[in-house]
């Protein structure tokens, strides 16, 4: 085992933030299960994977509130607030032995022990039995629980593996409020006025707001106080979880990685989960990486691009690293009732995008199709083998291997940066005013016509404006253009030239179609113009065939392009790059642009 203590950050590499360990870019290219028995820790270490995540539970309960399950492992807190941590420490073991030289990024579930709960009534999210993500009483203890488990860690023979820690909890580990309903209920009104008093005094009612005027007919409440109220629902976990990444950075010398779910305001639009407090954490020098899973627009179909489910041009430009779950399932996925025995009792974990494609080819069609994506976007990612089984094939793991191999060579590459010239943006604090209606639906919508569209983009919180507008040639708005946050940007926008679309009462969705004619109209490069799945930056190119067929695609200049994925071989210069490709199909690209060289095409 390692005897010294590693030093893992995240910095800038071929202009995007990157994982860097001792020093040196290191592939984020990761592996997890929840069941750590089950794990193929093993086959993805023959495969080249170094980094390694596994689950750490303070408390010995169910992620989901809703579900009733026994939980992965005992928890540590769950007997005493000294701990128990012998299931830590052969999780661990049992990683190493598989691969001595793992590198081990921790995801530590900070969920209160059911016995604080019952002895801090106070904070309990009634009837549900789990704390309150903004009582300060639990943020004290989350607080106390990290430090000892920290310190055990630093004192334990694995220290010298450990590379960061990934800080869970809230409902599904992501840092939702357990009831899904921002915490309201018979406890949220004294924390809430607490928090009245030192941002809104004089605004301290005597009962709760009312969340029925979320379900208005107009599409704004036009109520301060449910305004304050989903405000302070955010703000607040947000809060916690900054105090928890500072707490983690002086526990370990400020030399390990710290991050976390959150921020998913182009996927979760209603602001009652918590989760639109993102510039909280952007700001906070203490947190070097944000985790979303893949989106779930479209129900996963294969059809549609799974991005980000946060803003992620605004992570990058604060210089995170967005770190993506791709919890891809595939022809080996089986119910956890089925898989584990025991677990999921009320069989939630069945069907829709519970369950895989039926083939292996299908399998290794979608898992292509999302690491090309996180390949080009520069993300970090780990493959969550959520029940343990999902990769545990030849072709699979080899695709596993491939893939590991191109991650650590795309390092090697002076320029990884995104080259859209459109830029969309989105607001999280527009959630608060919003009654559930299209104007709210409209960003996670959006996404899957942006997908399509064949000309990348850059996808921010609107707080980032005028640090980065005047960097594109148009501007998409998923916001009503009647709003005055939207009315100045686009005012600064016109001041420049800079075609602006945005919604309308009228108009809260965008075809594909009408996206590309306006990207055309302002000068926007469109690469492809076939409906497909086109991922670009500056070195690196992919298309995913949504239907089968010839993909004709503008390079935008005469480029040198050469196949990196196993295929063809494919390699060439030219303006224009055709292929001819089956339905699903893949094909990955390096290219390098040929300067003051005239091709006639």
């Amino acid at each position: 085992m390692m005897e010294t203590t590693l030093c893992s950050s995240v910095g800038l590499c071929g202009g995007v933030p990157t994982l860097f360990v001792d020093g040196a870019p290191f592939p984020a290219a990761a592996y997890m299960t929840y069941f750590v028995d089950r794990g193929d820790w093993a086959a993805f270490a023959k495969a080249g994977t170094r980094l390694f995540s596994l689950p750490v539970l303070c408390a010995g309960r169910w992620i989901n509130a809703a579900v009733k399950s026994p939980p992965f492992t005992k928890g540590i807190f769950d007997g005493t607030d000294e701990g128990d941590f012998s299931v830590l420490d052969a999780s661990v073991e049992k990683v190493l032995r598989a691969c001595p030289d793992a590198l081990l990024l921790p995801r530590l579930n900070l969920s209160a022990p059911l016995r604080w709960v019952s002895s801090h009534p106070e904070s309990e999210n009634v009837p549900l039995g789990r704390e309150l993500l903004f009582s300060p009483a639990y943020g004290e203890l989350a607080r106390k629980m990290l430090r000892r488990v920290l310190r055990h860690v630093k004192d334990s023979p694995y220290a010298g593996h450990i590379v960061g820690w990934m800080l869970a909890g809230g409902n599904t580990e992501e840092w939702f409020h357990f009831d899904l309903n921002g915490g309201l209920g018979e406890n949220a009104l004294p924390f809430f006025n607490e928090y009245l008093k030192a941002h809104a005094p004089g605004l301290c009612p005597a009962r709760a707001p009312d969340l029925s005027l979320l379900r208005g007919a107009g599409p704004t409440h036009g109520n301060a106080l449910l305004e304050r109220y989903l405000e302070f629902a955010n703000r607040s976990v947000a809060e916690l979880i900054v105090s928890l990444a500072r707490t983690a950075k002086e526990e370990t010398g400020r030399c390990l990685a710290v991050g976390a779910f959150y921020g998913y305001s182009t996927e979760v639009t209603s602001p009652l989960w918590g989760t639109h407090a993102l510039k909280t954490l952007l700001n906070s020098p203490d947190v070097d990486f944000i985790c979303s899973p893949n989106s779930y627009c479209g129900a996963r179909s294969p059809a549609l691009d799974w991005p980000e489910m946060f803003p992620a041009a605004s992570v990058r430009l604060h210089g995170k690293l967005c770190l993506q779950e791709c919890d891809v399932r595939t022809f080996l996925t089986r119910p956890l009732c089925e898989t584990v025995p025991g677990f999921d009792p009320e069989r939630v974990y069945v069907s829709g995008v519970w369950s895989g494609p039926e083939t292996r080819e299908g399998s290794l069609s979608l898992l292509k199709k999302t690491f090309c994506r996180q390949l080009i976007a520069g993300n970090g990612f780990w493959w969550f083998d959520m029940w343990g089984g999902w990769y545990r094939d030849p072709a699979l793991l080899a695709a596993v291997k491939e893939f590991r191999e191109l991650v650590e060579a795309s390092l090697a590459l002076t320029e990884r940066q995104s080259v859209a010239s459109l830029a969309v943006f989105t607001d999280e604090s527009v959630y608060a005013l919003l009654t559930d209606g299209p104007l709210r639906a409209a960003p996670a919508l959006q996404r899957e016509d942006l997908g399509v569209l064949g000309a990348p983009c850059d996808l921010y919180d609107l707080s980032d404006f005028d640090a980065v507008y005047g960097r594109y040639k148009a501007v998409l708005f998923l916001l009503d253009g009647a709003l005055p946050q939207v009315r100045a940007a686009a005012e600064k926008c016109e001041a420049r030239g800079i075609p602006v679309l945005s919604y309308a009462k009228d108009k809260t969705r965008y075809s594909a179609d009408e996206l590309r004619d306006f990207c055309k109209r302002a000068g926007v490069h469109v690469y492809l113009s076939t409906g497909d799945l086109l991922y670009v930056n500056a070195s690196l190119l992919a298309v995913y065939a949504v239907k089968a067929g010839e993909k004709r695609i503008d390079l935008g200049g005469v480029c040198a392009y050469r196949e990196k994925l196993s295929g063809t071989g494919l390699q060439g210069e030219g303006r224009i790059l055709t292929l001819c490709m089956r339905e699903n199909e893949t094909r990955l690209f390096s290219l390098r642009r040929i300067k003051d060289k005239r091709v006639k095409l």
